[in-house]
């Protein structure tokens, strides 16, 4: 059997791992057009800033050690430019020695990810406008915020890679101006949590713009200002273009591909795509939200690990499933955790649920112990069964624990009821004798 991977970096390297275990005697082979397979890409912002000093602490294989590790083929600089499915082929090109190439399989997993999206705004493509997608993005925002004439960065963007790099800059010791369309930053977190999050941009001295769009880059060759549709002015040495990303898929709707929400691969639990041994995952593909049972496209590292291990898993003989999610997520921007799980009102609305929200500032462990704060945590509950749909959380400590519990009661279908009854761990470190959690069902089992 033949097994060829299109794609590295998280879904197709974890794919191409788990492929050679269930099946020892394939013949494997992965192409990569960039020249890493394995990097953390979550971890960019800390490399770019030196709290992850190294780059090689990045790398998790280099594609000399992943082939021989796993006894994959590895191309690398190879961009595969066709799929033919009838004749199982593929068609790729060498980047490197610039020519044609064609390789049969058996099996195929697509594992494309996803791409920056950079909008036709004048002037998009002058030096010093940057994306943060890959390791060679990250090593070109770093070189250029080291440089002594680059202090002044601009941020178009206020979701999680927008914010987390306004840390980094500010590390660097750079002037941070962060422009935001909406009317919040962070739009996937309640409005009430997003303007604590402002607030704390503002104290950390960051220049914030909301409900602002970017309606020109302006610069002679590099980048010098930013005009925004209010007609606003920023001065810019560099600009970091963070307002998202969207599968790529065009590989796979060429090959007759059936794709769904936002253009993304759909595939069902066994990551099959519409198309005979032909299996996707990761970025470039949509899942399940686990409450809603709608299809979703979220591009999530963690995802597109698991993900990659189910197709990795059925493409080599074995059987695996991977259900849906419930878009669990969590950053750091300054000194406050921001965490989000399951779904909120709009989407409960929609899914014919009758949403309840509960907000609660709780301690993250005993008044007592030293480094006591409170945070705050917000669950969305549905009135008739109790059921808990989704949650969020914001705070300097403590965050994190919860969150994890949360998103497993809603992969549990817990209720507000069941929340006070979790036998949860106490310590006067770690915890309060009613924990976080179970107040939030305490709170909600009176309000419903």
């Amino acid at each position: 059997m033949k097994i060829a991977v299109i794609g590295g970096v998280a879904a197709g390297t974890s794919a191409a791992a788990r492929a050679r275990r269930v099946n020892p005697e394939a013949e494997i082979i992965l192409f990569e057009k960039d020249k890493n397979i394995s990097y953390a890409g979550c971890g960019l912002p800390y490399y770019i800033s030196g709290v992850t000093p190294e780059r090689s602490q990045l790398i998790m294989n280099t594609p000399d050690e992943f082939r021989e590790k796993y006894e994959v083929k590895v191309n690398i600089s190879h961009e595969v430019t066709a799929i033919h499915p009838e004749e199982k082929f593929i068609e790729y090109e060498d980047l490197v020695h610039d020519r044609m190439g064609r390789e049969k399989y058996d099996k195929l997993i697509i594992a494309t990810g996803a791409r920056p999206l950079t909008p036709p705004i004048p002037g998009i493509k002058l030096e010093r406008v940057l994306p943060l997608r890959t390791i060679q993005d990250g090593d070109r925002i770093k070189r250029l915020a080291g440089h002594q004439n680059v202090k002044k960065a601009v941020i178009v963007g206020g979701g999680y890679i927008g914010l987390e790099m306004a840390e980094a800059f500010d590390k660097l010791g750079m002037e941070i101006s962060l422009i935001e369309m909406q009317e919040n930053v962070m739009p996937l977190v309640n409005a009430e949590l997003a303007d604590k999050i402002e607030s704390h941009l503002q104290d950390k001295g960051v220049k914030l713009y909301t409900e602002e769009a970017v309606k020109e880059f302006i610069g002679n060759g590099f980048v010098s200002e930013v005009v925004t549709d209010k007609d606003r002015r920023i001065q810019a040495d560099l600009v970091l273009f963070a307002i998202g990303v969207r599968p790529v898929s065009e590989l796979a709707a060429q090959a007759g591909i059936e794709l769904g929400v936002r253009n993304a691969i759909r595939v069902n639990h066994r990551m099959e795509t519409n198309l005979r041994d032909v299996y996707a995952c990761g970025d470039c593909v949509q899942s399940i939200n686990l409450v809603s049972g709608k299809p979703v496209w979220v591009p999530l590292g963690s995802t597109a690990n698991k993900q990659g291990r189910v197709a990795g898993t059925n493409a080599a003989g074995g059987s695996g499933s991977h259900f849906g999610i419930l878009a669990t997520s969590i950053t750091k921007v300054f000194d406050l955790t921001i965490a989000t799980t399951g779904i909120k009102e709009e989407e409960a609305e929609e899914a014919g649920f009758d949403p309840v929200s509960v907000t609660v500032n709780v301690p993250n462990h005993a008044g007592y112990y030293p480094g006591f704060k409170n945070f705050v945590l917000r669950g969305i509950f549905d009135r008739n069964s109790g059921r808990l749909l989704g949650a969020e959380a914001l705070g300097k400590s403590g965050v994190n624990k919860r969150i994890d519990v949360l998103a497993s009661a809603i992969y549990s279908e817990l209720t507000a009821d069941d929340l006070f009854q979790l036998d949860l761990s106490y310590a006067p470190p770690y915890s309060t004798p009613k924990d976080a959690v179970t107040i939030l069902g305490m709170v909600a089992g009176k309000k419903i």
